[in-house]
């Protein structure tokens, strides 16, 4: 599903040439469960942002689903996102002045989804999640593990191929964040949806089917 070919990432601050990606090389095949672990800095989170389309490599061969998509242009990125990719992220990033289904069903309405379709679906993945009887509820009023199934729910909600999630438990204590990973599990299992965990926690890495450990801008093993 993922073939990442000699993937280099460089930065200018300055005028300095900063290499953050030093020719990653990466294969993720479909329905599995990884994980990308490695310390802060490694360059780990550079390389989610260049999976999950955000950010394009400064030279090397990316495929998604046999497409070569290295250097798409701006509105075929946007295109693939909406419609093959699932973010998750630590801090959630749910829209405060939203309720629980209203975060949920956002990229449907920006996909041009009609609203009776927008909300039906965005109840079923809360259900899904175990969020149904919060869905009214805005951020504010939820738990950490709470607002996580919610963000949960929102990557799911386009049916992508691919969830991306960066240190999704990270700001959950240990009993939540095993109910986050167990709901991963579940859902690659459930519906083979191919999900890429990053993490710097070698315990969330083991809980995954294959692990690619990141170091100083390539994986090394």
């Amino acid at each position: 599903m993922l073939i990442l070919r000699d993937i280099r990432k460089s930065y200018r601050i300055g005028p300095t040439e900063v290499d953050v990606l030093k020719g990653v090389d990466l294969d993720i095949h479909k329905g599995e469960l990884t994980s990308i672990m490695g310390p802060s800095g490694c360059g780990k989170s550079t390389l989610m942002n260049i999976i999950g389309l955000l950010d394009r490599p400064t030279s090397g061969r990316f495929q998604l689903d046999g497409a070569d998509v290295s250097y798409s242009n701006d509105d075929a990125l946007s295109e693939i996102r909406n419609r093959r990719i699932g973010f998750v992220f630590q801090q959630y990033f749910l829209l405060s002045r939203l309720s629980a289904i209203e975060n949920v069903e956002l990229p449907l309405i920006y996909r041009g989804d009609r609203q009776g379709f927008t909300r039906e679906r965005s109840m079923e993945l809360l259900r899904r999640v175990g969020m149904a009887d919060r869905a009214g509820h805005r951020p504010s009023e939820l738990s950490g593990g709470q607002q996580q199934r919610v963000a949960i729910a929102r990557a799911l909600v386009g049916a992508p191929s691919l969830i991306l999630a960066d240190e999704p438990t990270g700001a959950l204590d240990t009993k939540v964040g095993g109910e986050i990973m167990e709901l991963f599990h579940t859902l690659n299992r459930e519906d083979g949806i191919t999900i890429v965990i990053i993490t710097h926690d070698p315990g969330i890495a083991r809980q995954c089917g294959s692990v690619a450990v990141m170091n100083d801008g390539v994986i090394v093993k």
